[in-house]
């Protein structure tokens, strides 16, 4: 009985071991049940969430948007001596030129940049001023354009060695000291034969040379005076019967432009015939040269009368470029009863802009060209003003000026001529109207 006894207690016993490793069982399936459920809601949870926050780190590269400036530039800025006479332009023992530019003031300010050719010297008071042949002008005259809106001065003339080695040197030296661009004439060894200038957004390289005139040996002549050989490299400079020479050299000078970065290259010709309406043989062949080289615009200057306009394309025909031959007088006592050249053609000018716009591949094409010609007009007491022809038959009552409207339409219309076919060429080859 007793065996009996022990036999049923272990019965008990072993089911009792079989139920509670039934029940850690249950419990453990249960737990791994509840963890899969849980895990899988929280993973669950957590892929709804994921692309929320994943939307927070993606960002999409913004589209480029174009960009667009404009260059404007103008023909020949020369002080002859008649214009020291009139009492107006005298202040404090020295001259303010800036009636001259009363009227034109509000045209050189529109554009983004404004380019001018400062044809003459800035020896300094001590040196005298005086014009024609020698071109010796009071500093006055440079900061008076920048501030009528003038942005870079054009040095490279065949008048800026006119008051010799001080006053060659002296000339950029006071631009630099009074902050103002300039490009085409240095005073160190330290200066670029360019300007690399970034406008809103737009590198763009100016750029600006001289004729030379002929001279023996290696001595560099402009306008048959004879450089010091310590400061001829500082003049940009050609010789228009070795342009072969000149090719080489530039070739080199557009490499390290484009080095530094410009995006669009401007070159600014000091050349040409003096008084011929339409361009030489020898500015067509060296600006068609350019073009092949990849020069986007060329805008001219020395004839002292307003040029043809033409665009050119590069001999593999993959590049365009603008071309004005000569901007004309911008300021000068050309008066047509000094001239042989008796039309009135002296007396005119022209402002060019061109329209420029990285597109949104990022390069940088011409998007427009615009023109606003220029009359120099010469009161009988002598006193001298630029006018904008943008607006003849208003001219008078805006400016306060009588009896000037007939040759400011004359003016106008002898500047049309020279320039409409080439500009509606222009409008035919960039696609703008």
């Amino acid at each position: 009985m007793g065996n009996t006894q022990n036999r049923a207690k272990r019965s008990t016993q072993s089911i009792r071991q079989k139920k509670r490793k039934q029940n850690t069982l249950k419990i453990i399936t249960l737990v791994l049940t509840l963890c899969v459920v849980l895990g899988g809601v929280g993973l669950g949870i957590a892929a709804k969430k994921a692309p929320e926050a994943s939307s927070d780190f993606i960002q999409k590269t913004p589209e480029f948007q174009p960009i667009t400036i404009t260059i404007g530039s103008t023909g020949d800025i020369m002080l002859h001596s008649p214009s020291y006479k009139p009492s107006e332009y005298k202040v404090d023992g020295d001259y303010d030129f800036s009636p001259i530019f009363s009227f034109i003031s509000e045209v050189y300010s529109a554009p983004d940049y404004m380019a001018a050719n400062l044809e003459t010297t800035l020896p300094g008071k001590e040196a005298g001023y005086s014009g024609y042949p020698l071109f010796k002008s009071p500093d006055s005259i440079a900061t008076t354009l920048t501030s009528s809106g003038v942005d870079l001065l054009l040095l490279a003339n065949n008048h800026i060695y006119d008051s010799g080695k001080n006053g060659f040197l002296r000339t950029s030296q006071f631009l630099a000291d009074s902050g103002i661009d300039y490009t085409g004439a240095a005073h160190s060894d330290e200066e670029k034969k360019y300007l690399i200038k970034d406008i809103n957004g737009i590198k763009v390289g100016f750029v600006n040379y001289t004729y030379e005139t002929p001279a023996s040996g290696d001595v560099k002549a402009i306008n048959a005076n004879y450089m010091d050989a310590s400061v001829a490299p500082y003049l940009n400079s050609f010789d228009p019967n070795d342009r072969e020479s000149f090719y080489t050299e530039f070739s080199a000078v557009l490499e390290n432009m484009r080095q530094d970065g410009a995006e669009f290259i401007i070159f600014y010709p000091h050349w040409g015939n003096e008084y011929q309406l339409t361009a030489c043989d020898w500015q067509m062949e060296m600006a068609q040269r350019l073009c092949n080289m990849g020069v986007d615009a060329i805008i001219g200057s020395h004839p002292h009368v307003v040029q043809n306009v033409d665009v050119l394309t590069s001999e593999d025909g993959s590049h365009k470029m603008f071309c004005a031959y000569s901007l004309g007088n911008q300021l000068s006592n050309q008066r047509r009863q000094l001239m042989s050249l008796s039309t009135g053609h002296t007396e005119d000018g022209l402002i060019m802009k061109l329209e420029i716009t990285k597109n949104k591949k990022g390069k940088v094409i011409i998007t427009g060209a615009d023109y606003v010609p220029t009359w120099v007009y010469k009161t009988t007491a002598g006193l001298y003003y630029i006018l904008p022809l943008n607006d003849i038959a208003n001219l008078e009552s805006t400016t306060g000026l009588s009896g000037i409207a007939s040759q400011a339409q004359a003016s106008y219309d002898r500047t049309y001529a020279t320039i409409s076919e080439g500009m509606q060429k222009a409008a035919d080859a960039f696609g703008f109207q």
